[in-house]
């Protein structure tokens, strides 16, 4: 292992600052994938809170006109619940879809790379 540290020593200094610099673009591309979607999520929990408070709101504002309305007009009541259910369906939509985007692993495709590069190295190495 020594002997192949010594050659990658005296490799020419491009080659191993290509090199890294191909790791350090891999990791930046990376990052920002986990970012976009770490952000998708959390912007998707917050619509989701949202529209169950407004939910609730709507469903408590239809509670008290189907109290007041019931007498009146019984046979279109129901309508008053169709705003605050749609909302609950949205935010229930909106947190399962939250809760099904996957965070990806910011070191597997390192490693697979990593791992790639120590394999290229042991057959180099292998006489």
């Amino acid at each position: 292992m020594l002997k192949l540290l010594l050659k990658m020593m005296l490799l020419p200094p491009e080659l191993i600052k290509s090199h890294a610099q191909g790791y350090v673009d891999l990791a930046s591309e990376v990052g920002s994938h986990y970012m976009c979607t770490l952000k998708n999520r959390w912007v998707m929990f917050a619509l989701s809170a949202v529209t169950m408070v407004l939910a609730l709101i709507f469903g408590g504002v239809a509670l008290m006109l189907w109290s007041t309305a019931t007498q009146l007009v019984a046979s279109q009541a129901a309508v008053l619940w169709g705003l605050p259910s749609s909302f609950l369906v949205i935010s229930v939509l909106l947190g399962w879809r939250a809760k099904s985007l996957r965070l990806p692993s910011l070191w597997q495709d390192i490693q697979s790379q990593l791992q790639l590069d120590l394999e290229v190295i042991r057959t180099a190495d292998a006489p």
